[in-house]
């Protein structure tokens, strides 16, 4: 008897059932679309491969395809054929594998080969409509702990500067330089084009690495301890406030968190007072000062950060230059912007970046990330160093998230991430000469969750 001949009595016979059960039903039961063909929910199981059992696979009956929408891990291999489960309109037993011309019945619960994307042909209860869907199973062909660097631009005059600095600030891009000319402000949308924008209040004397953003207003210093500070939306108009005390140094804004209710958030300084390094917090008009700063402390070239733990509200200061000018591959945090806490271990040096003049530090991957730099040996830094646990301590990462072979190494470079936190951007920076290229960067698994939340 033909397998075609089966599926008919099959399906004659399942008819007769439901038929039958129909009479003894009230007027309200729905009796069985005998024409529908299509197949309603699709697995995989393997016992040498646990993970294919918690793949979620989607059904697109517009599009006839059959796909994991998220990719299996990359480096999965199926090596040997795996158990189907499904469900249709028709049963369970009434696809056939028609790929590469064969005419296969499965059933669900048979094994099949899924190493590559397949054909399945499914019946309906009376035999003659059919649907034929595509079946693929996706996995990860990129290693998704990667990074990729790729340059987007080249030949920026803007960036022929001796300091410079970028920030994201009202979802905006912003580069401040400082040239012979002065201090000169650009803007872009993208990180990539970019064009001047009058820029006015910023003395040529201000500390251009040292502006802090807390995502309203901008904060700046000059290189004689006076203080400015812009609300404007484009990052532009600058007024200066008078102050009681010199300023050493913007640390940054503290952000408090749900567990800090006692606390208000502000500005965390270093200023001069009584000729001393002085810990300073400003919440509006109201000063509070803290202890006097250590003399291992970064007062400028540093990296800041917020950041949230168990509902508590925390600034983190990262590498940087002490008062004396001795490079520092320390980190230091605090909770209430007065009274800061060295987290690393700087006699165990394998836990710590190594001290490193003109890095990035950006937060990125749910990490801290240590870019580019020069060694005390005058050599560049030709890795990537991060931390996953707020700073405390550090590895060096695989040589797959290393720079390419045509990037050149470089210290003295603005770096800056995204509003989403999917590409990094590396702009500028300096060997023997001024670097005017902009570089963009990103971990593959951040460009998986972007094309995953585009999708939908």
């Amino acid at each position: 008897m033909s397998s075609k001949n089966g599926l008919i009595i099959s399906s004659l016979l399942l008819i007769i059932s439901l038929l039958t059960s129909c009479l003894g039903n009230n007027e309200y039961d729905e009796i069985p679309d005998m024409e529908d063909a299509e197949i309603l929910s699709f697995s995989l199981s393997s016992d040498s491969v646990p993970a294919l059992a918690k793949v979620v696979f989607s059904i697109d009956q517009e599009r006839n395809q059959i796909y994991n929408y998220d990719s299996m891990a990359y480096l999965t291999e199926i090596k040997y054929k795996v158990i189907v489960n499904y469900t249709s309109a028709a049963g369970t037993s009434n696809i056939q594998n028609i790929t590469d011309g064969d005419s296969t019945w499965i059933k669900s619960g048979d094994s099949i080969d899924v190493s590559k994307p397949l054909l399945f042909k499914a019946y309906a209860l009376y035999g003659n409509t059919t649907k034929t869907y595509t079946f693929k199973l996706n996995i990860h062909q990129i290693d998704p702990d990667s990074v990729q660097y790729t340059q987007v631009a080249s030949n920026q005059a803007f960036l022929q500067a001796e300091e410079l600095q970028t920030i994201l600030f009202k979802d905006n891009f912003y580069t401040f330089t400082k040239t012979d000319d002065g201090i000169k402000l650009y803007s872009s949308s993208n990180a990539v084009n970019w064009s001047e924008i009058p820029l006015s209040g910023l003395p040529d004397n201000t500390v251009v690495r040292g502006i802090k953003s807390n995502g309203e207003k901008l904060f700046a210093c000059t290189a004689d301890g006076d203080y400015y500070e812009c609300t404007s939306s484009t990052a532009n108009d600058w007024s200066k406030i008078n102050l009681d005390y010199p300023v050493t140094s913007i640390l940054g804004y503290l952000k408090l968190g749900e567990g800090q209710p006692q606390l208000k958030e502000g500005l965390s300084l270093i200023v001069k007072k009584d000729n001393q390094d002085i810990f300073a917090f400003l919440t509006g008009n109201q000063w509070t000062w803290g202890d006097v700063a250590p003399a291992n402390f970064p007062v400028s070239d540093f990296a800041s950060f917020n950041s949230e733990r168990l509902k508590l509200g925390y600034l983190t200061v990262i590498g940087g230059l002490s008062s004396s000018g001795e490079v520092l591959n320390e980190v230091w945090s605090t909770g209430n912007g007065l009274y800061w806490a060295k987290l690393t271990n700087t006699t165990n040096i394998e836990s710590v970046f190594p001290a490193l003049k003109g890095a990035n530090v950006i937060y990125y991957n749910s990490e801290y990330w240590v870019l580019n730099g020069k060694l005390n040996d005058n050599t560049y830094n030709p890795g990537v160093y991060s931390s996953g646990d707020g700073g405390a301590t550090w590895i060096q990462r695989e040589e797959k998230c290393f720079y390419p072979a045509d990037y050149q190494r470089r210290y003295g470079a603005s770096v800056v991430v995204d509003s989403k936190g999917i590409y990094f951007y590396i702009l500028g920076g300096k060997d023997d000469a001024v670097l005017p290229e902009i570089w963009k960067g990103y971990i593959n698994k951040q460009a998986f969750v972007s094309s995953s939340s585009q999708g939908q």
